[in-house]
């Protein structure tokens, strides 16, 4: 995706839930639901304590180009934003997979 380099948020609203609404500079807009992210399984409990609604609506804005919250616990990059998407977090293995991935035969 190719940005023009002088886009940046010009702002951040808290919509509802876990939703927050980016507006920038150059007129587009992403409306990002980050509920899917701060529960996904296996999701490293710094970012989890923000599904506390209360803690999430106060996301911090860093030079009108990445959020954060509280001391940089959680953050998410520009272009993270702006593409409206957020990482995906690895699906956990099943004690299946484990089992067949010890099976495999390992050269010495």
């Amino acid at each position: 995706m190719n940005i023009a380099e002088d886009v940046r948020i010009k702002k951040a609203t808290y919509v509802r839930d876990y939703i927050i609404r980016f507006l920038f500079t150059d007129g587009h807009v992403s409306e990002i639901d980050f509920h899917p992210f701060l529960s996904a399984a296996g999701q490293n409990p710094m970012n989890s304590q923000y599904l506390d609604v209360m803690r999430f609506r106060r996301f911090k804005l860093h030079r009108n180009v990445d959020v954060y919250w509280d001391d940089w616990e959680m953050c998410f990059r520009f272009e993270t934003l702006y593409a409206g998407k957020l990482p995906r977090m690895p699906k956990r293995r099943s004690g299946h997979t484990r089992g067949a991935a010890a099976k495999r035969h390992i050269p010495v």
